[in-house]
């Protein structure tokens, strides 16, 4: 009869990736749950900030009767300390975002294994969903990796492809992936109570790494093609919107097309020309095509959030832009 793998779960406090694999473990027979590390209070992954539906691993955690450990670093003294305690064979990373150092991936009597939303040595760092939305990638996966001290370039437990058409959103790609990753745990927990931990080095050569996204490359340049418009704009669904500036405001653009012809007749227009067009309503001239917005919101410099456009401050916005913003909203 094959043991039971003690585990303790690393996962942000709101994660959505985390929260069902807390759900899984918790329900396998294969699995005793030791406890579970979260973030300080206070302290949330801006991947799920201002979603619907929002979750709280630290309250699943204890309404399972886990305990919880919520330490400013994971690799301070105390929570080293507390992870010893707990005794595990194996420390399971899912969405957590410290680096964990010597003397954490030194706790587990096994190993310390990181489920990483990624077909690595590609898509390593953060954000990989929104990176592949950026890219227009067809070819994506989940990995399960035995985490060193480096980032996401240990050797690799398991892995399921995921193929993509490369006009997911972020969310959408997410979603597939967080997915695929729980079947990929499922795959993964009978090995790891096997104590089976065969794994294969990364190929350096096939490495990419990226970081977590910047206002640059959440930025649309009108004198981009429509594609490569779209591709931002589809890499900040569901959040934050693709940045644009327009006659001195900035807006953010929620869901966007690319119209197959030119809805202003007429010499091409410049890129970042702004129209109102009776069937289309609000369009902007990229390099080789006009861009239909279906949805956005105005961003007031003093705020980081973002307003309906129905509600948009008027205040300090030319007359042009004030009867775009008055006739997309209708």
């Amino acid at each position: 009869m094959t043991a039971r793998a003690r585990v303790v779960l690393l996962s942000e406090t709101n994660s959505k990736f985390g929260a069902p694999f807390l759900s899984d473990l918790l329900a396998h027979p294969d699995v005793d749950v030791a406890g579970v590390v979260t973030r300080a209070p206070g302290t949330l992954c801006d991947y799920y900030v201002g979603e619907r539906d929002p979750v709280d691993l630290a309250e699943q955690a204890a309404r399972a009767g886990l305990p919880v450990l919520r330490h400013r670093s994971v690799n301070s003294p105390e929570s080293v300390a507390g992870l010893r305690e707990l005794a595990p064979d194996y420390l399971l990373i899912a969405n957590f975002q410290q680096i964990l150092k010597e003397p954490v991936l030194a706790v587990p009597r096994r190993e310390v294994i990181n489920f990483h939303p990624s077909p690595l040595p590609r898509y390593a760092g953060l954000a990989p969903f929104f990176w592949m939305a950026r890219n227009g990638e067809r070819e994506a996966g989940v990995t399960a990796l035995i985490t060193t001290p480096g980032i996401d370039d240990g050797p690799i437990l398991a892995q399921r492809p995921v193929g993509l058409d490369g006009t997911e959103s972020a969310g959408e790609i997410r979603d597939r992936l967080f997915s695929e990753s729980r079947r990929l745990l499922h795959e993964v927990i009978p090995r790891l109570a096997a104590g089976d931990l065969t794994a294969t080095p990364q190929d350096t050569r096939e490495r990419s790494y990226f970081g977590n996204p910047g206002p640059r490359d959440t930025t649309i340049d009108w004198t981009w093609t429509a594609q490569q418009v779209l591709r931002v704009v589809r890499a900040c669904q569901p959040q934050p919107g693709a940045l644009t500036g327009l006659d001195g405001g900035r807006l953010r653009i929620h869901q966007a097309r690319a119209l197959p012809a030119s809805p202003v007749p007429g010499p091409r227009a410049e890129p970042g020309t702004v129209r109102t067009d009776p069937e289309h309503g609000l369009v902007i001239a990229c390099a080789d095509a006009w861009v239909q917005v279906l949805s956005l919101s105005w961003h007031p410099e003093d705020s980081p959030a973002c307003a309906p456009v129905g509600a948009a401050p008027r205040a300090g916005l030319s007359d042009g832009l004030k009867h775009l913003l008055a006739a997309h909203s209708e």
